[in-house]
């Protein structure tokens, strides 16, 4: 089965700019993208996101993957990680499976991925194995049903990631952190952005309060929604963090997510078991 229905959107807890620390397991479908140069040698530094959708296959932002700077490239995907110090991870005397690093052996961006506009900005990653699934490292769930056609203005969605989360210290958290905002009506994202890219129904219009954001480090990281399908919540991949505001989370800016669900076809079409 190419897509795990039963095992994924699994949080193993029971309890960003504007961000809080996210609980140990909180998000077990979150991956961090790391890249290497020909100046850094074999020392990988970790500047994307992205998300585990099955045990050998990863999705993040086409940005995230394609025309890097210089000479950057794509050179290890890291799973289960919490606090970037440590490893194994612990909290309140309990402690995570040690993480676990792959190799990418495919990147496949979208064929009508626009560079200027970031238009569909998703790509797949395939590693180099299999994952070994544990409460620390599971898929997420990708919407089926009714949640394919499901309004989301309105709602409100989580992202989470390492990337700055303190606008007077622009630097990277050491823990992984969460926060929630609201899905906001497209037009908003036209407006906002309208000197900068073209936003339409293929993407998701996100946030829009200051101090509260997905910035740099988060790019190609999951908006996540928990939606209770045969009454059993679960997290579902809805979106792709993709631009947002050049300082990220000074101005009441949106920032703009590519759609998910727009690409699922996608997705399904080019993973392989």
């Amino acid at each position: 089965m190419l897509l795990d229905h039963e095992k994924c959107g699994i949080s193993n807890t029971d309890r960003i700019i504007g961000g809080k620390n996210a609980s140990l397991g909180m998000y077990p479908w979150i991956a961090r993208i790391g890249y290497s140069s020909d100046l850094t040698g074999s020392e990988i530094s970790y500047r994307c996101g992205g998300t585990l959708i099955n045990k050998l296959y990863v999705v993040t932002a086409a940005h995230c993957v394609s025309n890097l700077p210089g000479s950057f490239r794509v050179t290890g995907i890291r799973l289960g990680e919490h606090n970037s110090e440590t490893n194994p991870d612990c909290e309140n005397g309990y402690c995570s499976e040690p993480v676990q690093d792959f190799k990418p052996i495919q990147m496949l961006v979208h064929k009508r991925y626009n560079i200027p506009h970031f238009k569909n900005d998703i790509a797949l990653i395939r590693l180099d194995r299999p994952v070994d699934y544990n409460g620390f490292v599971m898929p997420i769930c990708m919407p089926v049903g009714e949640l394919l056609d499901k309004n989301l203005t309105g709602g409100i969605a989580e992202t989470a990631g390492w990337g700055i989360f303190d606008i007077d210290h622009p630097k990277s958290s050491v823990i992984l952190q969460t926060i929630k905002l609201p899905i906001l009506e497209t037009y908003m994202c036209v407006n906002a952005f309208k000197n900068q890219a073209q936003v339409d129904e293929l993407q998701l219009c996100v946030g829009g309060k200051v101090g509260q954001d997905s910035c740099t480090g988060d790019s190609g990281g999951p908006l996540m929604k928990v939606e209770a399908l045969n009454d059993i919540p679960k997290y579902y991949l809805i979106g792709i963090v993709s631009f947002g505001a050049k300082h990220c989370g000074q101005s009441p800016m949106p920032a703009v997510y590519t759609r998910l669900t727009r690409y699922l076809i996608w997705i399904l079409e080019n993973i392989s078991p």
